[in-house]
């Protein structure tokens, strides 16, 4: 089969989009998951054209030969990124709502979200648990950013310590809690140049402790943010916070 070109109307949006590691790129042999999905699923031949990610930014046209190999590669530019890295703090959530919260983050843009029991959490963590529970969740993560066409793939983390991963945020960081100086975020965006990074902070169902609050006040570029005058559920509110900030910057 002769090399074609990519059809002009064939952009990564409208193509199968596939997380592949990059063997997958210097083999040009599909991991079997992804020729499953292809083959088996999509029902792709020989001549189809399909759109693999690396994970960290790189995006290729890849035409499908004899097998299901891949017999043209091209690298392509897909600009779905928002300008900055934003990381997610979320207290931990039972199983159904972090499953919700991921996939509205990563449609939202996050680059990485973090999951810690804070004081008022209802789920607990369960050691034995977590690896696997963080598997499905990161399994979770890249099935939807292949669906929102992202050009990199979301990292999902389960930790034990909530005020440790707070510390090691990135800076700055906005907790989505209504403290007395709260302001609007947008409002508080407008304030300040586009960040290089920026992190979302968001409680459980029944809302941080007084002690949680007066701890996070005293924490290095940390001020709180109002999403607005509705109250949103908790595995809502990251995403409704990263379409502002979308709105401000993107």
């Amino acid at each position: 089969m002769g090399r074609r070109r990519v059809p002009q109307a064939l952009t990564p949006r409208a193509l199968p989009r596939f997380f592949v590691p990059p063997t997958t790129l210097e083999t040009r042999t599909l991991p079997d998951p992804v020729a499953h999905q292809v083959g088996r699923v999509l029902r792709l031949r020989a001549g189809d054209w399909i759109c693999l990610l690396d994970g960290a930014g790189g995006v290729y046209h890849a035409q499908l030969g004899e097998n299901l190999r891949i017999e043209t590669l091209e690298a392509c530019a897909l600009e779905t990124e928002l300008p900055f890295a934003v990381t997610v703090l979320q207290s931990l959530l039972r199983p159904d709502k972090a499953e919700t919260a991921i996939r509205l983050c990563v449609q939202g843009g996050a680059q990485t979200i973090l999951f810690a029991p804070s004081e008022r959490s209802i789920a607990k963590l369960e050691p034995a648990r977590a690896p696997s529970r963080q598997a499905r969740w990161q399994l979770i993560a890249q099935e939807e950013a292949e669906l929102a066409c992202r050009a990199r793939l979301p990292e999902v983390r389960l930790l034990p310590d909530w005020r440790d991963v707070f510390q090691r945020l990135p800076r700055p960081v906005f907790v989505l809690d209504e403290w007395t100086d709260a302001i609007a975020l947008k409002q508080r965006g407008r304030r300040i140049p586009v960040p290089d990074a920026l992190s979302l902070v968001v409680g459980p169902e029944g809302g941080f402790s007084p002690d949680e609050r007066e701890w996070m006040q005293q924490q290095l570029e940390t001020c709180a943010v109002s999403l607005g005058a509705r109250v949103l559920r908790t595995e809502h509110a990251a995403a409704y916070a990263l379409a502002q900030i979308a709105a401000l910057w993107e």
